[in-house]
């Protein structure tokens, strides 16, 4: 069996009579467990044989659950009864079908069966003889196909013996359409005969025969409903009439799309639920055999759900990570991100230039400063706007030209969440685009030469052949310019709004689309090219969800442009290493099979962002963390604070000198190894070495507390220091006085574009890969790419321990020059350093601590110290439960 691939069970059942036994006695008669199953098999055929057959079983249901991608955390002994689709599956069948008739590839689709089988895997057997609640979470990417995920995963279940499906789409009537269209091309069109639809083109409303609905063996129930109140008591009220006998032989799927939007429980605790959330727990609870699975980008809220309260929706029984397609550009590949523990050395390109600046000067002239003055706002076409539409008709031509991908091409608007603000910045865009319309209609001098200049610029700073593309001429894209001009429509879509997105594939459109909060969540901006996003927020799952422009530009991804104020590009910048952490958190827990209602993921903050609303974070608490066996590095530097950066080369300095007599080694040129001295040394360094206040790892205090601790426990207590110089001179670079016998010379670090901005420097990554474990000289030979950062920190430890160290810890001192400049390919995202002075640089690498104790309380959770509001939406743009209680009881 190939390693990293799911094994058919058809192609075991095929090789063996006795696997094809157990399985029929497992999923197409009463549902027994595999240990039931073996037992009635061994009355009559061979011992041996059941047991061989059972053990072949049991390794690919352990396959599945431990598949390297994706990621979960799976509590208890879940039965491991699916192993994956049949020949005979009619559902699945016909959706590998349908997807192959859009172009998916062999390998695509090999994916999609991976990752659904995983899911599928987790949820109770729907044909167990006991009544079952199972909770469960899959973390997916901001428009990256989880619909795509959560419909192989019905069709899968449907095949297996779940009959009723009720998926709850967001809290738009746009999104829940979207989905009902997806889920009737891909489930019902195909198989019209097995599934009966609730919902259609309107959403839920009562129908008579819940009995015989719910009571067919050979029949599906699928309803997708909005996340509403009046939807969802007319679905309880009908569901729970029902006879008792029929629901406890109907095993339920409950499908939440868009999981930490409406459903989180926004109530003090001595109130009752908030509304959505109590109708969603009351139908999952009440429900004999239920098995509710959210999706989400953003499971922040979700993660923070209150374990100890079991009638709640936190997903006690499994996280599923799913894998980052290959192809999709999120927002590591758009912001780069900082280097995180298990980070490999490289972790990524900086991100593509994508992002191009509105300039602080210009917001009063794009939104208003708030609330009370929106009704006077006039908005106005600024310069970065213009340069929006302008860009946004070139790639639009060149598309054409190209006569690639997704044949709709779409510029989204998103300046505030007022909707009378939307109407009139659509009016005000509107006429724009008629004067450019008009001018390129007359091939205008002036602008065709501002065009031809933008569109030679843009092709240089985001070369084609970086997304494997051709570039186009400037001659080709200018003679489609004035035909896209004309075919420019603007649309305005919100809750009052009349005319609403709609993509048809056999005519497409060119749409500036102008909204807020309905294009904000999992609504599908189809051929999404260009973006200008200042709209205010102030909390992660915000910001990620408003992220209309991360997802899939298949033949236009060099393209793609994206225009928001330097601040807010730093925000995403902080959101894709945060996002990054968590799914290091799963990949972690798994390994350590350690069970999601004990799982505490650790959030990290930021000091001008909100993880997510505050009555969404009732059930939070401080979250420890440890350095045990952990590297960090300092990538953070106030460069233009000549104080700052002295007083750190005094601190490295004084250290190095009071090494005094200690052992120093020449590791290679420029790399000299001092030590081991006393911890008390480097405790006296953390007082004296500043870091950068926003370094969230890297506080003096906490790293002082937890190497005092460690050495009232007896570990600790020695360190050794490296200094990682430059090995040859350099004209430029410069050297510096660090107490060595002679001078060190500085090595090359230049900072990120943008990311920090004038106040301070950042330069992504400080340390090599195999730098934590320079002092322990084990040949490079044995440091390849197959060894892990994870093998490399269980190195430090104790012989006893399988490591090499002796229970010490290392300083790393790197010199930066303050003249750094781009190396060749990263002048796009980097930028010269510019310090005052050079720079000094550290990294710490702890062993791993055999104490229990070795943990710290941290600041990224403590989420009552959290004092920033989060912008609630206009009133006007939440759904509005009066239009749709008529006619429902």
């Amino acid at each position: 069996m190939a390693e990293g691939q799911f094994s058919d069970l058809d192609a075991l059942s095929a090789e063996d009579p006795v696997i094809r036994n157990l399985a029929r006695a497992m999923r197409d008669g009463r549902g027994v467990s595999l240990e039931q199953a073996v037992t009635e098999a061994r009355e009559y055929i061979d011992h041996a044989r059941v047991d061989a057959a059972a053990a072949r079983i049991r390794v690919l249901a352990e396959q599945i659950q431990t598949a390297q991608d994706p990621r979960a955390v799976v509590a208890g002994n879940i039965e491991s009864w699916y192993a994956g689709p049949r020949a005979e599956d009619r559902n699945w069948t016909s959706l590998v079908e349908i997807l192959e008739s859009e172009g998916w590839g062999e390998k695509a689709i090999e994916d999609l069966n991976d990752a659904s089988t995983k899911v599928v895997a987790q949820l109770p057997n729907p044909h167990g003889q006991d009544d079952y609640q199972c909770r469960g979470l899959v973390l997916g990417y901001v428009q990256s196909g989880k619909t795509t995920n959560f419909t192989a995963v019905i069709a899968k279940a449907a095949d297996a013996g779940y009959r009723f499906f009720i998926v709850l789409s967001g809290i738009h009537d746009a999104l829940r359409q979207q989905t009902q269209d997806r889920l009737n091309e891909q489930l019902w069109e195909r198989n019209p005969v097995l599934w009966n639809r609730l919902t259609d083109e309107g959403d839920f409303r009562p129908t008579a025969n819940v009995d015989a609905l719910l009571a067919s063996q050979n029949q599906r129930v699928l309803a997708i409903v909005k996340k509403n109140g009046p939807r969802l008591r007319a679905l309880s009220k009908w569901l729970f009439e029902a006879r008792t006998d029929v629901l406890a032989d109907c095993p339920v799927l409950i499908i939440d799309d868009e999981a930490d939007q409406a459903t989180v429980n926004t109530s003090k605790p001595d109130r009752q639920p908030s509304t959505i959330n109590k109708l969603i727990r009351g139908i999952v609870n009440r429900l004999p055999k239920s098995a509710y699975v959210g999706y989400t980008a953003t499971p922040f809220a979700n993660v923070l759900i209150d374990p100890k309260n079991y009638e709640d929706l936190y997903p006690r029984d499994f996280i599923v990570d799913l894998p980052r397609p290959s192809v999709y550009i999120g927002p590591e590949a758009i912001f780069g991100r900082e280097p995180v523990d298990f980070d490999a050395e490289d972790v990524g390109d900086d991100g593509h230039d994508f992002v191009r600046s509105v300039a602080i000067e210009e917001i009063d002239g794009l939104r208003p400063r708030g609330a009370a003055t929106r009704h006077e706002f006039a908005p106005e076409i600024t310069p970065s706007l213009d340069s929006a539409l302008k860009y946004f008709l070139l790639s639009t031509a060149a598309r054409r030209v190209r006569a690639k991908g997704n044949r709709h091409a779409t510029a989204l608007v998103h300046t505030s969440q007022h909707i009378d603000v939307h109407e009139r910045t659509a009016h005000a865009i509107r006429s724009h685009l008629d004067e450019l319309g008009k001018a390129l209609a007359q091939r205008a001098p002036e602008l065709v030469a501002a065009l031809r200049v933008m569109w030679v610029d843009e092709c240089k700073r985001v070369p084609a052949a970086d997304f494997g593309q051709t570039e186009i001429d400037w001659d080709d894209v200018l003679a489609l310019l004035p035909a896209v001009a004309e075919d420019a429509v603007v649309i305005t879509d919100n809750s009052r709004s009349t005319e609403r997105l709609n993509f048809d594939d056999g005519d497409p459109r060119v749409i500036v689309a102008v909204g807020g909060n309905t294009l904000s969540r999992g609504l599908t901006l189809e051929g999404l090219a260009v973006s200008f996003f200042v709209r205010t927020a102030s909390a992660y799952d915000t910001l990620l969800q408003m992220g209309r422009w991360f997802g899939y530009r298949n033949g236009y991804a060099d393209l793609t442009r994206i225009w928001m104020t330097d601040e807010m590009r730093e925000w995403f910048h902080h959101l894709a290493t945060v996002e990054q952490e968590i799914r290091y958190d799963i990949e972690r827990y798994e390994r350590d099979h350690v069970k999601p209602e004990v799982l505490g993921v650790n959030i990290r903050t930021h000091p001008k962002l909100a993880i997510t609303a505050a009555s969404k974070m009732q059930g939070a608490r401080q979250a420890d963390v440890s350095y045990s066996g952990r590297r960090i590095q300092t990538i953070l530097f106030n460069h233009r604070n000549n104080e700052w950066l002295e007083g750190n080369t005094l601190a490295a300095r004084t250290l190095i000198n009071a090494a005094g007599d200690a052992v120093v080694r020449r590791i290679r040129p420029g790399v000299h190894v001092t030590g081991p001295v006393s911890s008390k040394l480097i405790l006296d360094f953390l007082r004296g070495y500043r870091f950068h206040e926003n370094s969230r790892d890297l506080d003096s205090e906490l790293l002082t507390r937890y190497i005092e601790a460690r050495r009232d426990e007896g570990e600790l207590m020695h360190f050794k220091v490296a200094v990682m110089a430059r090995a040859a001179k350099s004209t430029y670079l410069g050297e510096v006085d660090l107490g060595l016998p002679e001078l060190s010379g500085c090595i090359n670090r230049a900072r990120m574009s943008v990311v920090g901005g004038a106040t301070y420097a950042d330069i992504k990554t400080l340390m090599s890969r195999n730098d934590r474990v320079v002092d322990l000289e084990i040949p490079a030979s044995e440091l390849s790419q197959d060894i892990t950062n994870a093998d490399m920190a269980r190195m430090r430890n104790l012989p006893s321990k399988g490591g090499r160290g002796d229970g010490s810890g290392l300083l790393l001192v790197y010199p930066v020059s303050k003249d750094s400049r781009p190396v060749r390919g990263t002048a796009h995202t980097r930028m010269n350093l510019e310090a005052v002075n050079h720079v000094i640089g550290v990294g710490l690498v702890f062993p791993e601590s055999s104490s229990r104790a070795a943990k710290l309380e941290y600041l990224t959770a403590d989420v009552a110290a959290m004092r920033v509001d989060v912008d609630a939406p206009d009133e006007a743009d939440e759904p509005d439960e009066s239009d749709v209680e008529r006619g429902v009881s």
